[in-house]
């Protein structure tokens, strides 16, 4: 099945949406952004979707991250879809500090349904500059 520039960009657009999810702590449109079977690897540990979902929800009253995506390297294969991407993201806290810090992130998502939901995720977080 050859992969088209609509399956490339709604992979993409997937992934930014969940990204958005998770800055309005719309736990719902998170949660329903995963597979059943997801794994985050972050830094130095492993993560499953029950895990992550409280981890992020823990963390909410503390602020929010603001994800900036770019640069994505997409393929698709069928109902598979795997992208890598910058994100320039920035950790907004409740007293309205903001810090600035970056990833480099490795996403392979499912086609369920009609809807591309992420089954892994890998992130780096990148030295200050």
């Amino acid at each position: 099945m050859q992969a088209t520039e609509s399956d490339i960009l709604a992979a993409e657009a997937a992934l930014s949406d969940w990204h958005r999810a998770l800055e309005q702590h719309d736990w719902s449109a998170v949660e329903a952004g995963l597979t059943a079977e997801f794994v985050m690897i972050e830094q130095d540990r492993i993560l499953g979707r029950a895990a992550l979902l409280a981890l992020l929800k823990g963390s909410a009253a503390l602020g929010r991250q603001r994800a900036s995506l770019h640069d994505f390297r997409t393929r698709v294969r069928g109902d598979v879809a795997w992208t890598t991407a910058r994100n320039d993201a920035v950790w907004i806290a409740t007293d309205g500090a903001q810090t600035p810090y970056g990833f480099l992130e490795t996403a392979v998502l499912q086609r369920e349904g009609g809807a591309w939901r992420i089954d892994r995720y890998h992130a780096t977080r990148l030295a200050a500059r």
